[in-house]
């Protein structure tokens, strides 16, 4: 398909159209757009403030701790700690009260007095009975209390009590006193027989104005103030609206809450704002303005937990407290934030003259009137699921949808196509009547043509997600980038049919990583933001390259996924923050209003729709909310506080004072607690504290929710605690400190520490008198030392001589050893010797007597006989064995005269055979040395061994062995 493209006053229009469209930071017709919002509202049950549930009467003090009137006494709140204070009959507080002074005045049953904090900031009931020397036990239930003028004047049924000074004043009722009031500094009551009347504090009488017959009967509950300073409205408990005018003492009707059949009652009203909250007994609160006409309360304040209301109160900040019968509940009204839709996560908004649309997980939202007020909305049929995107186009409102794209008419709904899965429609430039639907995995063309929106093609070579697109500055060429596969640069024909090229850039051209790669437009640059910074293309590099500016004003070690300007602000969503900058001054950058919603923004699918320069909307996981930014210029400033302080130590605890002087610890201090609040804060958000201590912690703590700090194991020294708040709606607390002392050890004082010098001194002085001492005696010493050295040398040269001496001993004693073991081995051979000749002489004589018997000649015989005779001749006898002795003695020194010397009874023979035991020959051996038989050398060892006295299991040789090293010995 060709566009023609040759009207160049038709194109002019329509690309300045389609700018106009592009270049509009949200979905949205108008400027300046007012909006209100459902404002908050914090649930308290009896799990939090540990009290009866039934709750009657509240006030507010200088530092905005709230103090409420309960069945089991006072219940005090300090933002974050509850507090309990009982009467000394364990009455129920009916009245609570404080002036300027801060004065706190409470009564319950027969009995009041005043709440007090002491120095350590502990809670305490103190009666007015002993001090106005008041003795009336018979006052009942003090239903209301009132300071007008420097006097308090509590409320019975039965009597008025006025307080001035020292002086209680009592003034009886007709018939019942049911009601009172504060009107222009006056005080009022209301008898319930006769009428109302006003008191004058200073003549103590009563002045009728109004008649029972001028109130129609009725009980009127309050009297609130409006706009007209001539009249006031008078609510009544039955639901009737007086209009009242207290100067000319009229009195009129003009309207009623209640149908007859009602059964419901008026128990309190306040004013907030410009409406009148009425606090009901069964339909909770209902909202009415300065005529008396109910405004709508659908969904106009958040639901309670109970729908019975004893009372409402509207604090400092602006928020209102509502005393139930069960429970107390803090709407949230003057908070920064207030919630236009909840239960579904938004993608988008639209808004058009008075309707409003939202693109959601649950499908589209519509509502037809949200111009000051709260909207309320409607799904709109047949868009059932997620939808990502609303846009309008050529008078049309188009929603990208999971399921394709709709046409939306306020609340009906009509497919277009069959296509599915369109994130959004986006305008051409070069041609005002063709759009690009940016489809799951690629890219379609829509139109319209006679009123209905058609597809005309899928555009080819392009299947990719296109969720995140924008056009370039060429026709034709557009910038895509996917979440996780970097960015596409993608050139489209004139025809819009085919893409005809496609360059993908990841991690090279300058990008670090292509993952979390986002594409927008800020002050008419593209730009791309990334894990690392956000970057611009340089078309002339082929590359993308940091954004100073934009990197210089935001942190580029973290994600920033969107980016939009409108007006004089940029917003942006960076690291699951929303915030904005100015962005001609970049020095104004706020996101502490929007701390609160860290983590709650549908990543890449974040939804900032600013409405004028000081409202924004935000959506998130959980809804749609309204920001109000002006809050930081209205909010009273809020002071951190010191609730409590206590010290621990091994044996006690104790509460310290808190009246800002320097608190002394004792020395045997454990550890040391705080406890801190904020009360003006205490209707906001997430309250959080930064702490620090001087003279140990060099910078403040990290910002965190816990409203107490403890310290262990201190040094002795003195310290200044100090602390400071926020509330992630962007107050700020200012800062508030204590100081403290924490006594040393009484070896750690400063007397110690003289004593310590002067132990030292002394100490110096000792040391310097005995060195010097030690000099001389060393000095002796020394002397001496030389004499005895000198005595030394003498005795080193005569243990050398000795030594030298010795080392010769020595030496011939290894000689002596070494010739002991040569006889030794000589012995040995010796013996052997003389074993083997005699074994071979046996052997021979037996041999000639063997062969004589066996020769026949007598010649032969001589001859044999003559062998023999030799033989015999030669055989060992005692001058071998003489021989033997001589060199055994050689070896074994004196053994024979030791043996003889330890057994004389031992012959020549047994001390022959106690050597060859000594020489370890065996029986076998010994015979032929001694001519005896090897039984005759055992029956000659039996002897020994009985001469010896040696049982049989001795060994033999070891007992020789033995008794020669005893010799040695």
């Amino acid at each position: 398909m060709t566009f023609n493209l040759t009207n160049k006053p038709l194109f002019i229009s329509s690309l300045i159209i389609a700018l106009i469209i592009v270049i509009s930071p949200i979905a949205m017709c108008q400027n300046d757009i007012e909006l209100a919002g459902r404002p908050g509202i914090l649930h308290y049950t009896q799990n939090e403030f540990k009290g009866d549930q039934q709750f009657w009467s509240v006030c507010e003090d200088n530092d905005g701790i709230l103090y409420f009137g309960n069945n089991d006494g006072t219940l005090i709140f300090d933002g974050e700690e509850w507090h309990k204070v009982k009467l000394p009959n364990n009455s129920s507080i009916r009245s609570l009260a404080s002036d300027s002074a801060g004065n706190v005045y409470a009564g319950g049953f027969n009995e009041f007095g005043l709440i007090k904090k002491d120095i350590t900031g502990k809670y305490y009931y103190q009666s007015l009975f002993d001090t106005l020397k008041f003795s009336d036990n018979k006052i009942e239930n003090l239903w209301d209390v009132h300071i007008v003028d420097n006097t308090i004047v509590y409320r019975s049924f039965i009597k008025l009590i006025a307080i001035s000074g020292k002086k209680a004043t009592q003034l009886p009722a007709t018939s019942h006193f049911i009601n009172s009031y504060v009107v222009n500094g006056n005080y009022f009551v209301q008898d319930i027989a006769t009428g109302i009347y006003k008191l004058d504090l200073k003549t103590m009488q009563f002045e009728q104005y109004f008649t029972k017959q001028d109130l129609l009967g009725e009980e009127i509950i309050s009297i609130l103030p409006t706009d007209n300073t001539d009249s006031q409205l008078g609510i009544s408990k039955t639901g009737k609206i007086f209009e009242i005018n207290i100067a000319e003492k009229q009195c009129k009707l003009i309207e009623q809450l209640f149908s007859n059949e009602d059964a419901n009652q008026v128990e309190c009203a306040i004013n907030v704002n410009k409406d009148i909250y009425i606090g009901t007994l069964s339909t909770g609160i209902i909202r009415i303005d300065q005529n008396g006409h109910i405004l709508d309360n659908e969904g106009s304040l958040p639901q309670l937990q109970d729908q019975s209301v004893l009372n409402l109160y509207k604090t400092q900040q602006g928020n209102v407290w509502a005393l139930l019968n069960n429970g107390l509940d803090c709407i949230t009204s003057n908070s920064p934030i207030t919630s236009i839709f909840q239960n579904a996560s938004l993608f988008d908004v639209f808004i058009k003259d008075q309707a409003m649309y939202l693109a959601t997980n649950q499908g589209v939202f519509y509502s037809d009137n949200f111009r000051n007020r709260i909207p309320k909305f409607k799904k709109v049929v047949g868009t059932e699921g997620q939808t990502w995107s609303i846009r309008e186009y050529k008078g049309d409102i188009l929603a990208g949808h999971d399921k394709g794209l709709y046409k939306i008419d306020k609340l009906n709904s009509k497919k277009i196509g069959s296509t599915s899965g369109i994130w959004k429609v986006i305008p051409v430039r070069e041609n005002s009547d063709i759009f690009l639907a940016a489809n799951y995995s690629g890219l379609f063309v829509v139109t319209k043509r006679n009123g209905e929106w058609v597809y005309l093609n899928e555009i080819q070579g392009f299947e990719e997600s296109t969720r995140d697109i924008l056009e370039a500055d060429e026709d034709g060429t557009f910038w895509v980038c996917h979440g996780f596969k970097g960015v596409f640069r993608i050139k489209i024909d004139t025809n819009y049919e085919r893409v005809t090229s496609v360059e993908h850039f990841t991690t090279q051209n300058g990008l670090i990583s292509p993952y979390s790669i986002n594409v927008a437009k800020w002050e008419d640059q593209i730009i791309f933001t990334t894990d690392n910074g956000i970057y611009t293309y340089n078309k002339t590099n082929n590359q993308f390259e940091p954004h100073a500016k934009l990197n210089s004003i935001l942190d580029p070690t973290e994600n920033t996924r969107t980016i939009m300007q409108h007006g004089d602000k940029t917003w942006f969503i960076q690291d699951d923050e929303a915030g904005y900058f100015l962005t001609n001054n970049h020095e104004e950058y706020e996101k502490g209003y929007f701390l609160q919603f860290k983590g709650e923004f549908n990543r890449g699918m974040e939804c900032i729709a600013p409405l004028n320069s000081q409202q924004v909307m935000l959506g998130t996981k959980m809804g749609l909310y309204l920001f109000d930014l002006t809050y930081k210029e209205r909010v009273a400033p809020a002071q951190t506080i010191i609730t409590g302080a206590q010290y621990m130590s091994a044996t006690e605890s104790e509460h310290l004072p808190l009246d800002g002087e320097t608190i002394t610890l004792p020395n045997n201090t454990n550890s040391i607690r705080f406890d801190f609040a904020v009360p003006d804060m205490q209707n906001d958000v997430d309250i959080q504290y930064s702490y620090q201590l001087e003279n140990m912690d060099e910078e403040w703590s990290t910002w965190q929710s816990d409203s107490y700090k403890e310290y262990s194991h201190l040094r002795p020294g003195t310290y200044t605690f100090k602390v400071r708040s926020r509330s992630l709606v962007g107050t700020q607390g200012e800062e508030t400190s204590i100081s403290f002392k924490l006594l040393p050890l009484w070896y750690q004082t400063k007397w110690a520490v003289i004593l310590y010098f002067l132990v030292a001194f002394l100490i110096t002085i000792a040391v310097i008198k005995i060195v010097k001492a030690r000099i001389i005696k060393e000095r002796e010493k020394a002397r001496e030392e030389e004499q005895k050295a000198k005595k030394l040398l003498e005795l080193e040269l005569e243990q050398l001589k000795l030594k030298a001496e010795k080392d010769k001993i020595k030496r011939d004693k290894v000689l002596l050893e070494e010739d002991v073991i040569l006889k030794s081995k000589e012995l040995a051979n010796y013996t052997m010797m003389l074993v083997k000749k005699k074994e071979i002489f046996s052997e021979i004589q037996g041999d000639i007597k063997e062969l004589r018997g066996q020769v026949k000649t007598e010649g032969s015989r001589k001859k044999l006989q003559n062998m023999y005779s030799k033989l015999n001749k030669h055989l060992i006898g005692e001058e071998y064995m003489q021989v033997f002795e001589s060199n055994f003695e050689k070896v074994h020194h004196d053994f024979f005269n030791k043996l003889k010397a330890e057994y004389p009874q031992l012959t020549q023979r047994e001390l022959r055979v106690c050597a060859f035991i000594k020489m370890n020959l065996t029986n076998k051996e010994i015979s032929p040395l001694l001519n005896i038989s090897v039984r005759g050398v055992e029956t000659a060892r039996y002897r020994i061994r009985k001469k010896m006295n040696l049982e049989h299991e001795h060994n033999f040789t070891e007992f020789l062995e033995g008794l020669t090293e005893k010799s040695k010995r």
